[in-house]
């Protein structure tokens, strides 16, 4: 993944809800799984293993946040689970057999979380963030951004 779409995933954690994190959460996700693809057919074994693992990161991560008092939890569960078993299972053998199927299985899952986030009115998560405005001024390529109350205390308070 590049530094600019690190950047670009850091700030939409910052805005984010609950929901929407977990929106952010499937798109790292799903971007680490397109690396790994791409490293895989430019025949880069290393980058492969390196994007797998950082997927299954991602899947620890969503497994780790379940909240078992909801029934959904546990389907989701057995399909994180069945995700991780078929991914380590690709690592391992050093195939992207089953990549494209759990690709298009966390899709449909973020699309289902992000028409739920549609409706989610509930507060940022991180308090006390440094706020970003875009398009202030312009370079000859790009838009500038200006960062604004720098602070080094900002994020989760306690």
């Amino acid at each position: 993944m590049t530094s600019e779409k690190k950047q670009i995933f850091t700030r939409r954690i910052t805005q984010a809800n609950r929901t929407q994190l977990v929106v952010v959460t499937y798109d790292i996700f799903l971007e680490y799984l397109s690396d790994a693809l791409n490293a895989y057919g430019a025949g880069d074994i290393e980058e492969f293993a390196l994007n797998m693992q950082m997927a299954l990161e991602c899947i620890y991560e969503m497994r780790s946040a379940l909240d078992f008092k909801y029934e959904l939890a546990k389907n989701l569960f057995a399909i994180y689970n069945y995700a991780e078993r078929e991914l380590a299972s690709d690592l391992f053998k050093n195939t992207t057999d089953n990549l494209e199927a759990i690709k298009n299985m966390f899709v449909k899952l973020r699309g289902a979380y992000a028409e739920i986030g549609k409706s989610d009115t509930s507060e940022p998560l991180m308090d006390n963030i440094q706020d970003i405005y875009a398009g202030l001024t312009y370079g000859k390529t790009d838009i500038n951004e200006n960062f604004i109350n720098y602070d080094a205390e900002r994020g989760f308070r306690v």
